[in-house]
């Protein structure tokens, strides 16, 4: 799993009050295209102005390298990392309960 495809930032929209998400893969390839000579400086011309400045490179790359090392270890181990979502905790629990009533 590519952490960067699974991880965002969740933030307001100024127009509309919704939120929206802007994953960390984004947020690095505005890095890359910045660093690479991207000419605009405003942030209403150009998204990656915007999404640049949300993180820094270096702590995506630094997430996206520990979460392969993680990856590694586990597989390693037989299984497999994942992310868990809110409904993964109460489902685990149930598991859980189902077990110890055996």
């Amino acid at each position: 799993m590519n952490i960067l495809d699974a991880v965002a930032i969740s933030l307001p929209c100024r127009s509309c009050g919704d939120n929206y998400r802007v994953p960390l893969k984004d947020v690095l390839l505005s890095h890359r295209m910045l660093h690479q000579g991207c000419p605009v400086s405003q942030e209403t011309e150009c998204p990656p102005v915007f999404q640049s400045r949300l993180f820094e490179r270096g702590d995506i790359e630094e997430l996206q390298r520990a979460w392969s090392r993680l990856e590694r270890r586990a597989r390693s181990d037989g299984g497999d990392l994942v992310l868990l979502g809110a409904g993964d905790f109460s489902r685990n629990a149930a598991c859980r309960t189902d077990a110890d009533r055996r």
